[in-house]
């Protein structure tokens, strides 16, 4: 074989063993770190959204607590009347608590007027109950009287506004009493709070 023959194949196959330029390879490369950062993004903007249902529904129990301690305290100024059973309010469900609430005739408001312990346990129950509906969304109550333990079983109610669908739906085993009559609806919470005197 000649020299220059030998060089040609030398050059040919230098040619067709080298790189070929791409082109292209760094716009795909963007294209997908866009992609996922977009998915880190969107897992993200999903954990802030759940954050802030975690904390609302923290709040309203928060809120639940602080009025059953208020009863609380309304039924040890008046153990004549709890010992009585005026304070029980056990028979409304949910839907019907919706309707505006009367305050009794007698308000016990001055100092003239001689109210007995169930005048008392009348309008204690009735400015709570307005308190609950005013401090929580559709805020209802149960309240049953345990006469052999001292104490009253107490549930505060209402309905989550952050419940959209079935699968955020709270379990329905055993959080709101059988007597409050949720009508299968799924969106509501209840708390549970046992009240000694």
């Amino acid at each position: 074989m000649s020299a220059s023959k030998l060089s040609r194949v030398f050059k040919s196959r230098r040619l067709w063993n080298a790189p070929i330029p791409q082109r292209g390879v760094s716009l795909l490369e963007v294209l997908i770190s866009i992609v996922i950062s977009a998915i880190g993004i969107l897992a993200l903007v999903g954990v802030n959204a759940a954050s802030i249902r975690y904390t609302k529904m923290s709040q309203y129990r928060g809120t639940a607590t602080m009025l059953a301690a208020d009863l609380g305290e309304r039924m040890r100024a008046n153990k004549a009347g709890f010992i009585a059973g005026n304070y029980e309010f056990n028979n409304s469900d949910f839907a019907a608590q919706a309707a505006a609430i009367n305050l009794p005739a007698e308000l016990c408001d001055l100092a003239a007027t001689t109210c007995t312990a169930a005048n008392i346990a009348a309008l204690d129950l009735a400015q709570w109950r307005i308190l609950v509906r005013s401090q929580l969304p559709e805020g209802s109550v149960f309240i049953q009287r345990d006469a052999a333990r001292n104490g009253a079983d107490v549930f505060v109610a209402w309905r989550d506004p952050a419940v959209a669908a079935n699968d955020q739906a709270p379990a329905a085993a055993g959080e709101c009493p059988n007597g409050l009559n949720l009508g299968g609806d799924l969106s509501i919470r209840c708390t549970f709070f046992r009240v000694q005197l």
